[in-house]
């Protein structure tokens, strides 16, 4: 049947012939092929970004561990701990105890296996740079305090001096 044909007639059942293989080489093997190396390509970009997250969740989580252990390392330094000598070592070293108008301890509260004392002091006639000492002390002691309420009020009389009433915050683990 071939040999029937002419030479042109050949030539162009060649061609088609070849444009048939070449048009079932690229639907069968090409094609899928590159389909496949697109979906890897997607999958490889969203595992970088996985890949991404947990190094950030891992650096969070090392910044909160270490913020752990320092706040643990706070508590057991409060074992022995007291507020009030503190607090009134504290006043006499920023100013002077007559600048200290009271001292009322508050009620001891117990939540979680962590014991909170509190003690409500007033200062009067202080400077502001006096103040901010006290506060740096406070955040800055080796025991866990916290300033739990700070009222702060410029003097009628001296425009220059403050009055404040500070709660005060010492944590401990309870035993």
């Amino acid at each position: 049947m071939i040999s029937n044909l002419s030479q042109r007639e050949r030539i162009v059942l060649a061609i088609g012939a070849v444009a048939v293989l070449a048009t079932l080489l690229w639907v069968a093997v090409i094609a899928p092929y590159q389909q496949a190396l697109d979906r890897l390509d997607t999958k490889i970009a969203a595992r970088e970004r996985q890949v991404q997250k947990v190094q950030l969740l891992r650096n969070e989580y090392l910044v909160l561990q270490r913020q752990l252990n320092e706040a643990n390392s706070q508590l057991t330094a409060g074992a022995g701990f007291s507020l009030f000598s503190f607090v009134e070592n504290l006043i006499t070293q920023v100013a002077t105890k007559e600048n200290l108008v009271y001292m009322r301890p508050q009620p001891v509260s117990v939540q979680g296996g962590f014991k909170e004392n509190s003690v409500e002091i007033k200062v009067e006639k202080i400077r502001l740079d006096q103040l901010v000492r006290m506060l740096y002390a406070i955040d800055s002691a080796k025991a866990y305090l916290k300033v739990k309420n700070a009222r702060i009020k410029r003097r009628f009389d001296d425009h220059s001096l403050i009055d404040a009433v500070l709660t005060i915050s010492s944590f401990g683990k309870s035993t």
